[in-house]
């Protein structure tokens, strides 16, 4: 999924999240999962590039992280 990242996520949330993550604070969840959580996505009206994230984990969660959201 090669494109420009249309959404954003303030560096100090993105950091409170791993944060949360590396503290096991999302026991049974996959990375791109806790990511969609934490995050509220499911508010967001176009889920066409979530459903990867969602269902993505390690590496794969956050090469899809970094393609998808700015983080600023």
């Amino acid at each position: 999924m090669k494109r420009d990242a249309a959404l954003e996520i303030e560096m100090a949330a993105y950091d409170e999240f791993l944060v949360q993550w590396n503290q096991d604070a999302f026991p049974q969840q996959r990375l791109g999962q806790a990511f969609y959580n934490f995050f509220n996505l499911h508010k967001l009206a176009d889920q066409t590039l979530l459903t990867e994230l969602y269902e993505a984990d390690g590496k794969k969660a956050t090469a899809l992280i970094s393609g998808v959201f700015k983080i600023r």
